[in-house]
């Protein structure tokens, strides 16, 4: 019962976040990528209410958390009226049926790794999971457990989304649940899938996307630590600006997906800022780029003025000074790691789709990919000393964001262009 209540917080997200189902933007999309949508909003705004909360000094519970996210609930059920119909073809009915299999099948490989622990990320013990029970037990975000040096290898001022979320799942199930957790990553899977289906309206591309991320988030051994709901937070930023046609829309969803890449990882920074001057390199002009990724950076700045003046500043801090003496090694080693033990096949797939379609729709994500590749290599060779295990240890995970990218951008050259308002 603990695994079943645990993974229900998670299903709850979207109804939750449903109020975003009012932008007719959103309405326009699949069902899938609508739900994914509903999804990340509801992670976002979860998070919030819990982290005003812990700041306010309003201990967190199962009823206090329901009385002020239940009228949000209610809402978000009056707006299941029809959607609009997509202005896109969703093709016929046996061209989608295969591509839906091969998808269905990926995704059932995907929850047999989790469920049997296959691709389990060892940060999911001693660093994601440690804090959502740390956070779950105090009823706040853990000021002390935070501060403690015992715990230091669990870097204090990491952004709070995946340990909140996992103290909401808790809150739930009364008790950790460690498969609800590592579930979360195969609905992260699942809801980027969506986005992609949903936006392009088009199986075969989101069958591309499934194979290159399923292969790559399991070699990597993503479950359970943030990286897959960073990946999620970026695919609706991404997808947003792609695949939504009314602007308004298109900047409401991008910013909530870059508000939550920022509160997720350290690396959701990096990603925020390619955002940004990707959108300028695409000539997405200067106050739509800022619309979208300024709420992000207020985000960031409120938690970095919590963490200062709680004296948890630690990552943020920077790890040490820029040194091209091992420049070799932090070129050499992440292109060995980027092959994923498929000869650079995830990589070398989506590329060639990018090649065969609209380059110019593709400019943002691929834009996205180059710089945020470019910020991993930069911030390896600031690493003080040989960055060899540091590389060997995160490179495979951080690098699924330039290759999420990749796979978008193929979406991207095959997908009808939005229409111009």
């Amino acid at each position: 019962m603990t695994d079943v209540l645990g993974f229900a917080a998670w299903l709850l997200l979207p109804l939750i976040g449903g109020v975003i189902w009012r932008l007719d933007g959103v309405r326009r999309l699949g069902l899938d990528a609508r739900l994914a949508i509903a999804g990340a909003t509801g992670a976002v705004i979860t998070a919030a209410v819990m982290t005003v909360m812990s700041v306010v000094g309003i201990e967190w519970s199962r009823t206090r958390l329901f009385l002020v996210l239940l009228p949000l609930m209610i809402v978000a059920l009056t707006a299941l009226h029809h959607p609009e119909p997509a202005k896109r073809g969703e093709g016929s009915r046996n061209a989608m049926n295969l591509p839906l299999l091969g998808i269905l099948i990926l995704l059932a490989l995907t929850a047999y790794g989790l469920l049997t622990a296959r691709e389990t990320c060892g940060d999911l013990l001693f660093f994601w999971g440690s804090k959502g029970m740390h956070f779950y037990r105090a009823g706040a975000i853990d000021v002390d457990y935070l501060r403690d040096p015992h715990h230091y290898l669990s870097h204090a001022d990491y952004p709070p989304i995946l340990p909140l979320l996992f103290a909401w799942s808790t809150m739930l199930s009364r008790q950790f649940s460690w498969w609800a957790a590592l579930l979360l990553s195969g609905l992260c899977l699942t809801g980027i899938i969506a986005v992609i289906r949903g936006g392009t309206r088009d199986w075969l591309t989101a069958l591309l996307g499934a194979s290159v991320l399923t292969w790559a988030m399991t070699k990597a051994q993503t479950a359970g630590a943030a990286d897959p709901l960073l990946l999620f937070f970026e695919a609706v930023a991404v997808g947003a600006l792609l695949f939504i046609e009314d602007k308004r829309t298109q900047t409401i969803v991008a910013a909530i997906g870059v508000i939550g890449a920022i509160a997720t990882k350290v690396e959701g920074t990096s990603f925020v800022i390619a955002v940004l001057l990707a959108m300028l390199i695409d000539r997405r002009g200067i106050k739509r780029s800022l619309a979208v990724v300024m709420p992000a950076f207020v985000i960031l700045g409120l938690w970095l003025w919590f963490v200062v003046s709680n004296g948890l500043l630690d990552t943020y801090r920077g790890n040490g000074q820029l040194s091209f003496a091992f420049l070799g090694t932090a070129l050499r080693e992440p292109l060995r790691i980027a092959s994923y033990g498929a000869w650079w096949v995830p990589w070398i797939a989506p590329l060639i789709v990018v090649l065969l379609g609209d380059f110019r729709r593709a400019r943002l994500p691929l834009s996205i990919a180059v710089l945020t590749f470019g910020a991993t290599i930069f911030f390896y060779l600031k690493t003080s000393g040989d960055p060899t295990f540091l590389i060997i240890t995160s490179a495979s995970r951080v690098l699924l964001t330039p290759l999420l990218m990749l796979v978008l951008a193929a979406a991207a050259a095959h997908a009808p262009a939005p229409s111009s308002e």
